[in-house]
């Protein structure tokens, strides 16, 4: 037979979770903003389809991923303005103009297992396939692309400097010296991979190369580049070559 607390405390389980359900979808965006601004990040995540991929991470992997909210949520302003709601059914749109925003924003949302939460059904989809490896694929998406412009900079910019000293190709500190590329390479680590410029004994020639500095965390493609372009194979985290494939962008 169960004691009277215990039959209290389902009671108040039982009435949270109602009062949860009872939760607008205005109400869910503003909660969700203003979590994420105030980096409470697992408390806001859970008002949205990412819950999916917040729940079951470790604390030391929450803190691992903690640099990346940060630098997404940073600008969420403490004004929001809510403007309107359009529900139908279980999606709905909030209207949302953001301090300092000209435009207002339409955030998705919809309603799953009675609850409002923040997102569309296609990203809950992608979600719900990846679990808590969401946010490391997103984030090594982003740091791969990231590698890959950097590259990119890195072969315009001895373009330019051979054309400009009769074929000589610069080292990494001459190009950070004179711009051509950010100072945050300087040493070698940028956007969660390990860069490198080598450039032959008779400076005709260069290759650069990015490896993943945590391969599966930070990123899974190897890099490698040069003249003829930029090659990409995942190698577990070892560095790429000239045998590797050439880079087919998804």
């Amino acid at each position: 037979m169960k004691t009277l607390a215990v039959s209290i405390l389902c009671m108040m389980l039982a009435a949270a979770a109602v009062a949860q359900r009872n939760v607008t979808p205005t109400q869910t965006v503003v909660s969700f903003y203003s979590a994420l601004r105030e980096r409470r990040y697992v408390e806001g995540f859970r008002r949205s389809i990412y819950r999916g991929a917040i729940d079951g991470l470790t604390a030391a992997e929450l803190q691992d991923l903690e640099p990346d909210f940060v630098r997404t949520f940073a600008a969420i302003p403490e004004k929001i303005e809510i403007r309107g709601e359009q529900i139908n059914s279980d999606t709905a749109v909030v209207f949302v103009k953001f301090d300092g925003v000209e435009q207002l924003e339409q955030v998705a949302l919809v309603k799953l297992d009675g609850e409002w939460l923040v997102g569309d059904k296609d990203a809950l989809e992608v979600v719900s396939s990846q679990g808590r490896a969401f946010f490391f694929n997103a984030r090594m998406t982003v740091n791969e692309g990231d590698a890959v412009e950097m590259l990119q900079r890195i072969i315009g910019a001895e373009v330019i400097y051979s054309a400009k000293f009769q074929g000589r190709n610069a080292t990494l500190e001459e190009l950070i010296k004179l711009s051509a590329v950010p100072k945050e390479i300087a040493d070698g680590d940028a956007s969660g991979y390990r860069f490198v410029l080598t450039v032959s004994e008779d400076k005709k020639s260069f290759v650069a190369s990015a490896a993943p500095g945590a391969y599966g965390k930070t990123g899974r493609l190897s890099f490698y580049a040069d003249l003829d372009g930029i090659r990409a194979e995942d190698l577990k985290g070892q560095p790429a070559t000239a045998r590797s494939p050439m880079y087919q962008p998804k």
